[in-house]
């Protein structure tokens, strides 16, 4: 019989055990699979609370208050998570388009904002699962030129992949990311070169074990499956090119171009739509400019083109910003990623991913 999205979440992903304080973050879309959810966690002895954003809200939020109301921490929020064991988001909004009228201040005063509770996220160690399916929509699908029934099956077919299978091949990754100290990418306008430094190699298979606990590796999504890991801070060096669009802001953010020196981006740009990406990144906090992760996608069912490409068998991506949740040092209010579909990755000249195919 096969387990119900809300089943897989509460019981496979999350463990929720008697007791466990559970919130689930919904939007006005998705309250029937939150309801569902919290059912779930009912059954398994746990305690759920449901919060409810809604896009007409957000959206005058955005694009009618100023900046000091967005940027205030929400009190009650950082209240709540002390109580929270785990947190369950169902993502939203429900149509991006509007994000292409929301100006850059705001957008930074929200990411601001957000940084208080990912903390106490990451202080608490909640165990967190966002749900890919509460951003398969058909104003989304619009917005980005998506067809949304291949969409969603391609979101069905990955939530529902072998994810043993998955923790399988992502520890052979491991093993040669865990021992090695240099890494090269290359493809089309890439030639990247990193060290890896001392930082720990994730596994992201869609469970939270208590191993992921003790390491602070608290979050996981639906679907899943890469390896992961935050480079040696300052090590990044050279070009990277990506050839995959990014669907942000309401717009399809293609040929991302960042040059590396000591870790550090010197120069920024894309073939189409920059000017999104410009206004998350320029109104940003804190190391926004610093390499951050490289991973490596372990999902063969994904299909690359929608919200998911990173997860896709022999995917290379790399993110810059943020990057504490994977014990590395870069404290930002910003996280970015973009990915190569052809890559050829090398482990002290070994290589473990040839043209987009994995070598493990």
């Amino acid at each position: 019989m096969t387990k119900s999205l809300a089943d897989i979440v509460v019981n496979t992903s999350l463990r929720i055990k008697p007791e466990e304080t559970v919130v689930i973050n919904t939007w006005q879309h998705t309250l029937s699979l939150a309801s569902q959810i919290a059912y779930q966690v009912r059954k398994a002895g746990a305690l759920p609370l449901m919060t409810l954003d809604m896009d007409e809200l957000w959206w005058k939020s955005l694009t009618e208050l100023p900046v000091e109301n967005l940027r205030k921490p929400l009190r009650h929020n950082l209240a709540l998570l002390d109580e929270t064991d785990a947190s369950i988001n169902l993502s939203g909004p429900e149509d991006p388009m509007t994000y292409r009228r929301v100006q850059g201040p705001q957008i930074g005063a929200l990411f601001e904002s957000f940084q208080k509770s990912y903390d106490k996220i990451r202080e608490k160690k909640i165990r967190s699962a966002d749900l890919q399916i509460g951003l398969v929509t058909e104003p989304r699908a619009k917005t980005y030129g998506f067809n949304y029934d291949q969409w969603k099956k391609n979101v069905e077919d990955a939530s529902n992949a072998d994810y043993e299978k998955m923790a399988q091949l992502g520890k052979k990754l491991a093993s040669k990311l865990e021992h090695a100290r240099h890494v090269e990418v290359a493809s089309d306008g890439t030639n990247l070169k990193m060290e890896i430094g001392t930082h720990p190699v994730f596994i992201e298979d869609g469970i939270i074990d208590q191993e992921d606990q003790n390491k602070g590796f608290i979050f996981t999504s639906i679907p899943t499956g890469y390896v992961t890991l935050a480079p040696k801070r300052g090590s990044a060096e050279g070009s990277f090119h990506s050839d995959m669009a990014v669907p942000n802001m309401g717009q399809l953010i293609k040929g991302i171009d960042w040059q590396f020196q000591k870790g550090r981006l010197v120069k920024i740009d894309a073939e189409d739509n920059f000017d999104a990406f410009q206004k998350m990144y320029e109104h940003s906090t804190g190391d926004k400019d610093q390499a951050a992760l490289l991973s490596i996608g372990l999902n063969p069912t994904v299909k690359p083109g929608y919200l998911t490409d990173s997860l896709g068998l022999g995917t290379v991506t790399i993110g810059i910003g943020e990057n504490q949740y994977l014990s590395g040092e870069n404290e930002s209010s910003f996280q970015f990623q973009a990915s190569l579909s052809k890559a050829t990755v090398t482990v002290d000249g070994e290589p473990i991913v040839h043209k987009g195919k994995l070598a493990v």
